[in-house]
């Protein structure tokens, strides 16, 4: 638990993929460890890759995550982690150890199907900006002639 640089329990209820990394975007219900919003994103290794695993969508877990290494997302999470499908109440240690956690801030990450390359976007809202000079001092220069 203490390699973990975030423990919550949450609720995975989107996944994408690029056939090397899966992407899920998960509701937080209670932080244990670090700090979480509630909703948030966990990358792995698709198809095992590594310690790549996956999650059930609609399936409550306890989560134990890392700072992101090989995935783009907020977290990444490894199937090498501490396994929590066993009789051994896990989360019951996790709250002897961290307390009963908190509910996460309202926020994060709203959606993973849609990626947004910032430097397209700024560059296009320049294009923009610079058409629209350009239509302006032509517009009134042909008004003044």
């Amino acid at each position: 638990m203490s390699v973990s640089s975030t423990i919550f329990l949450g609720t995975p209820t989107e996944k994408s993929s690029d056939g090397f990394e899966d992407t899920y975007l998960f509701d937080v219900s209670r932080v244990y460890k670090g700090d979480v919003s509630s909703v948030t994103s966990v990358g792995t290794l698709a198809n095992g890759n590594g310690c790549g695993t996956s999650y059930v969508l609609g399936t409550e877990r306890l989560m134990f995550l890392s700072a992101p290494y090989d995935v783009d997302a907020e977290y990444e999470g490894y199937s090498c982690a501490p396994y929590t499908g066993t009789d051994f109440d896990v989360q019951a240690t996790v709250e002897s150890v961290y307390g009963a956690g908190y509910v996460p801030e309202a926020g994060g990450t709203p959606s993973i199907g849609v990626y947004i390359d910032k430097t397209a976007v700024v560059g296009g809202v320049a294009a923009v900006a610079l058409v629209a000079a350009l239509g302006w001092f032509g517009w009134k220069r042909r008004r003044t002639t």
